[in-house]
């Protein structure tokens, strides 16, 4: 990136000062088109071309601020944050998106006179330069953690600006939600995740890193929570499900070991507040720590003895030395680290925590953030878009209220009713859901397993559910007692071994994308091809009770086991 921090910041206050310039610029290029060729077009380029020469083209630009177009999409892409192909531009906030869904809902219904088309001109530019400053708060560590503090308060006069009382469109108040939200959703590695909490772990005071944990945990809670609505509704399973649970948690590796680094200070900080009888500020956290239990909590509350196998994540965690031995990386030993003090802190904190939780009952409110469902943060975010585009009222809140359990909860009930309405595309879900009936049951789960763990604080696994362990024995071995044979729960790239052995054949693509996301306990190439042992078998078997046993399992998967899943796992005598 040549441009500078600097520069885009004196390039993003030329764009605020010449708001109405920029915003009759959308208007006539991209808005006043009735029966003209661009009402007929949907190519991406095309309306990227004309939306970008509404702010980049402006007259009286420099040639250095020109050139300043693309350059934090292409800085963001360069830390490594690169989109999975099919997802390119699903689960963005995507101004470019906005037009072609104008034109769809105007030509069913009636295309509007100037004044409706400058009022979504002004949805469409609060968008995109949502996007400059979610591009920008991430650009604040370019030279070290030293300026973040600065940097972070001039992204938040910019994001003040844009919320200025002459917007209609309130997308996010603090910028510190901008960091999170800015992440993206869903990209090939997982590394540049773990460098930006790196970033906020040794940025800021402690308070106001506070507020970026707390945006965290909320976020991952919603996503978590509904994730798991959403696999409920594909499957006809119940949300208990062993498969239900099998799926969502071998996708959730990564969101639930930041989840758990969020969760840290946020505890900590909990249990401070209690023992200082700052109830206020006690309550406040607990509203966030709660939301982010409730993502899972059998393995975030009750079953310790799993979360440290399931939110492994080899390629970042483990390496192997030339000899075939495991050992951490620094970032695993953080993540053991991580996960040491936050056991111990769960366990103190559980009785508290659900002393507190009946404050946030939802079965007392009209709304609850516990019964949201939606996917991802942008497309809470493109809901808001899409209700002004269909004229609907704008009450002031912000995204940030969505997540809040208390004030004005009649107010998020209603723009949660009109973004349920909103107008689907075709093969599009529905935008938005508040169901009263799902919050009570995601609450009422989070109840249950924090009165085990306050019962039970010290033990690794305080469910009624006895613990059980995955054995590794050799070929032709029946194993310590009746265990459930699991053999297919070990995957092999080569198709000659899974046939004698009855392991699961797999393509070595498929192979390696699951070990970037962290869905195995162990893989290693073994004669050419990669083989693996699933994650899966935790939460189909062992999580209900029942040991397993894997014969046959290639020796060098052992020295990483012994890492992954120490008290898990019975490996063979030496």
């Amino acid at each position: 990136m040549t441009g500078s921090f600097t520069e885009h910041v004196a390039l993003f206050e030329q764009f605020l000062t010449r708001r109405q310039e920029i915003v009759e610029r959308i208007e006539h290029q991209l808005l006043n088109v009735q029966g003209k060729d661009t009402s007929r077009r949907r190519d991406r380029p095309h309306f990227e071309s004309l939306l970008n020469s509404c702010f980049f083209a402006l007259p009286g630009l420099t040639v250095a601020q020109s050139r300043l177009k693309g350059q934090l999409a292409a800085r963001h892409l360069a830390d490594g944050f690169e989109p999975v192909p099919i997802d390119r531009y699903s689960h963005e906030l995507d101004p470019l998106e906005l037009i072609p869904r104008a034109y769809h809902h105007w030509d069913r219904h009636r295309w509007p006179g100037r004044s409706g088309r400058l009022t979504y001109a002004r949805t469409i530019y609060a968008v995109f330069m949502l996007r400059q400053l979610e591009g920008l708060s991430l650009r604040i560590w370019d030279d070290g953690t030293h300026d973040a503090a600065d940097r972070i308060r001039d992204v938040q006069q910019l994001l003040d600006r844009l919320n200025a009382p002459e917007s209609l469109d309130v997308f996010v108040r603090d910028a510190r939600w901008l960091i999170q939200t800015g992440q993206s959703s869903l990209t090939r590695y997982l590394q540049p995740y773990f460098a930006i909490a790196d970033h906020i772990r040794a940025s800021f005071t402690d308070e106001y890193r506070l507020g970026l944990h707390a945006a965290g945990v909320k976020l991952a809670g919603g996503h978590l929570r509904s994730q798991l609505r959403y696999r409920g509704w594909e499957t006809g399973l119940a949300i208990d499900d062993p498969d239900i649970l099998a799926v969502t948690r071998n996708s959730n590796s990564m969101d639930v070991a930041l989840l758990v680094r969020d969760l840290v200070p946020l505890l900590e900080a909990y249990e401070a507040a209690g023992a200082i009888g700052n109830d206020s500020v006690r309550l406040e956290l607990a509203d966030a720590i709660l939301q982010g239990l409730s993502a899972d909590p059998e393995i975030c509350v009750t079953r310790f003895d799993l979360l440290g196998p399931l939110t492994v994540i080899e390629e970042l965690f483990i390496a192997q030395d030339a000899d075939g031995a495991a050992r951490y990386t620094p970032a695993g030993e953080a993540h053991v680290g991580f996960l040491a003090k936050y056991r111990g802190l769960a366990g103190r904190l559980a009785a508290p925590l659900l002393g507190d939780a009946a404050m946030f009952d939802p079965a007392d409110r009209e709304y609850s953030p516990f019964g949201i469902v939606y996917g991802f943060v942008a497309d809470v975010l493109s809901n808001m878009a899409h209700a002004r585009l269909v004229g609907a009222d704008s009450p002031g809140l912000s995204l940030e209220d969505t997540f809040e359990s208390c004030h004005r909860l009649d107010a998020k009930l209603s723009r949660a009713g009109s973004w349920a309405r909103l107008p689907t595309k075709e093969g599009e879900r529905e935008h938005f859901e508040h169901s009263a009936e799902w919050a009570q049951q995601m609450f009422a789960r989070l109840t249950c397993a924090l009165g085990d763990r306050a019962r039970r604080p010290d033990e690794p696994n305080a469910s009624t559910v006895p613990s059980a362990r995955v054995f590794i024995a050799p070929a032709g071995s029946s194993g310590a007692g009746e265990p459930v044979a699991a053999q297919e729960y070990c995957v092999t790239s080569d198709r000659t071994l899974a046939e004698s052995s009855g392991m699961t054949a797999e393509p070595i693509n498929k192979i390696a994308r699951d070990r970037q996301e962290g869905r195995f306990l162990a893989s290693a190439i073994v004669n050419g091809h990669w083989c693996g042992i699933s994650k899966v078998v935790l939460s189909t078997v062992t999580s209900r009770g029942r040991d397993a046993i894997l014969t046959g399992v290639p020796r060098p998967l052992e020295s990483i086991l012994r890492l992954t899943c120490p008290a898990l796992v019975v490996l063979p005598s030496e």
